[in-house]
């Protein structure tokens, strides 16, 4: 830091070097460290320095003020409408009007975010208010409705409270989900079982019912008249293959 030179109560900046403001870095916080600078200047000396540290997108202010030399109070205004905390309580407050918990996102992960937020949006709030609003916002955004529901027809005064027992109902959702599975892959192996049964059944009829079949028709064959031949009348075989001699057969036949 230079030097300050003081002329009775009055005191001017002589090659006194301030930091630089772009409008990406809090505002409040370079306010700060920029009066803690310049907290003796005179007014003039204050908006005349300011005006020098500004760069980049913080320039643009100037072209929002009316006066052609705006003085300090006029450019800390303009500045703290824009780049100051009050600025930022809006875009937090719209984040947390649109926060939902994130597919991939636990009930613990979700619900420090909801409370950073809220203490973002509303810093001068007071306790009770920061945690109705952080109740409201965490049942809000919560992935699963059922869950919801039933944390909200709880009325917890704190977050903390509303997040313990979303744990529970998660918990036990989850077992519920883990019975029914095992349910459903028994009544699964049943069925199967069942039908392997039922095919096995299937095939033992049918061979069952071929195998009767057969032996039907082999009592049937069995049941037929013997064969007798016609040349000498004797059963079990047929005329072309008579044992007699064909001189017999004849003799058979003039018979």
């Amino acid at each position: 830091m230079g030097v300050i030179k003081t002329e009775g109560t009055v005191t001017t900046p002589s090659k006194v070097k301030v930091p630089t403001y772009d409008g990406k870095a809090s505002w409040n916080t370079y306010l700060r460290q920029f009066e803690a600078v310049v907290r003796n200047w005179r007014e003039e000396d204050k908006a005349t320095s300011l005006i020098a540290a500004l760069r980049g997108e913080a320039l643009e202010v100037l072209r929002t003020t009316t006066e052609a030399s705006p003085n300090y109070a006029t450019l800390t205004s303009a500045l703290e409408r824009r780049y100051g905390d009050a600025h930022l309580q809006h875009v937090y407050q719209a984040q947390l009007r649109s926060r939902r918990q994130r597919f991939e996102e636990t009930l613990q992960q979700y619900e420090a975010d909801i409370s950073r937020m809220v203490n973002l949006a509303y810093p001068t709030a007071p306790a009770e208010v920061i945690e109705q609003l952080s109740v409201s916002s965490f049942i809000e955004g919560l992935r699963d409705p059922e869950i919801g529901q039933l944390v909200r027809l709880a009325r917890h005064k704190t977050i903390s409270e509303a997040l313990a027992q979303a744990l529970e109902i998660e918990a036990a959702k989850q077992a519920s989900r883990s019975t029914i599975k095992t349910y459903q892959y028994q009544d699964r192996e049943r069925k199967m079982q069942r039908s392997s049964k039922n095919l096995v059944d299937s095939i033992k009829d049918v061979l069952e019912k071929f195998t009767n079949g057969q032996n039907s028709e082999d009592s049937t064959m069995n049941k037929r008249r013997p064969i007798r031949c016609w040349t000498c009348g004797v059963e079990g075989h047929v005329r072309s293959r008579c044992p007699q001699p064909p001189a017999e057969q004849n003799q058979g036949n003039a018979n």
